[in-house]
């Protein structure tokens, strides 16, 4: 009986072995970790996204239309101004160019020496034969006479208001050019800023304390840095130079709560990303605004 027990004890140990899988040899192992980094390269070069012109182009054309979009759909005080702004347009169009202008007209009404304001538009703004003129000279000739498919020059002129403390509006008025055989239009800014109450316009060293030049400029190249930064919209940009700056620094509006400095394409952000204006936080540079520091002392 014993050896009958032993017997079978030794044949299940047998099957048992039989069924076992064998070790891998080396070269099996070699294998099978050749493959598994095979697969793993795989899957990473899957995941990284594949350069191309056309992934390129469309990025810049969705950065564009984005930039586009915040300038045009950006909140301003007109609602607010409609018994002392109005808005007044002019459309002309001919084979080769269109003008569309839509601009502030401040109510005589109200106050004659408003004139101030509305003749300086009238003189830089609505000069139409010398803007005719500038297209017509840049343009070449057209050939067909058939007029099809022909790419007009546009000329669009628009604006924003804005009020602070009812003695004092700024407009940004934004100049949209098209140019014929060009993919994108451009923009071109313009900022005025009027006082009301002493019916005159306000620069930057109206606005600021005398010396301020230097600190703005540097609040707004860390605000720029920033936004390059932060890794969204601000891809190929840069800070803007000194030169720059000192052409642009009456280019101001101000609200309530900021002021905000703009800047035509291509001097501190492409056309394509990034943006026009430069907020500043007014809490962040009282000290550097006349009104703040001009003050009635208490006795």
């Amino acid at each position: 009986m014993k050896t009958t027990l032993t017997a079978c004890f030794i044949l299940l140990l047998f099957i048992a072995c039989k069924n076992e899988k064998p070790l891998p040899t080396s070269i099996e192992k070699e294998k099978v970790e050749v493959e598994s980094i095979q697969h793993t390269d795989q899957k990473i070069e899957d995941t990284i996204p594949i350069f191309s012109e056309e992934n390129l182009k469309l990025k810049k054309e969705k950065t564009k239309a984005i930039k586009r979009k915040r300038l045009i759909t950006a909140q301003d005080d007109k609602s607010q101004l409609q018994k002392l702004v109005v808005s007044k347009n002019f459309i002309k169009e001919e084979d080769r160019y269109i003008l569309d202008y839509q601009y502030p007209y401040l109510n005589e009404n109200i106050d004659p020496a408003y004139a101030v304001f509305n003749n300086f538009i009238k003189e830089n703004y609505l000069d139409i034969k010398k803007t005719e003129s500038e297209i017509l000279e840049g343009q070449k000739p057209f050939c067909d006479t058939l007029k099809v498919n022909r790419l007009k020059d546009k000329r669009i002129i628009d604006y924003k208001i804005y009020t602070a403390k009812n003695d004092l509006i700024s407009v940004v008025l934004y100049k949209e050019n098209y140019y014929s055989g060009m993919l994108h239009s451009t923009y071109l800014f313009d900022c005025l800023n009027f006082d009301l109450n002493k019916h005159k316009f306000i620069g930057f060293g109206e606005y600021f304390e005398t010396g301020s030049e230097e600190e703005i400029f540097t609040t707004i190249n860390a605000i720029i840095e920033k936004d390059i930064n932060s890794g969204e919209l601000y891809y190929d940009c840069w800070g803007i130079s000194k030169d720059d700056f000192n052409t642009y620094k009456d280019n101001f509006v101000v609200t309530d709560d900021m002021v905000e400095f703009y800047f035509d394409d291509c001097i501190i952000c492409p056309s394509y990303t990034g943006t026009y204006s430069i907020e500043i936080p007014i809490k962040d540079i009282m000290h550097l605004i006349k009104k703040y520091n001009n003050l009635p002392k208490i006795s």
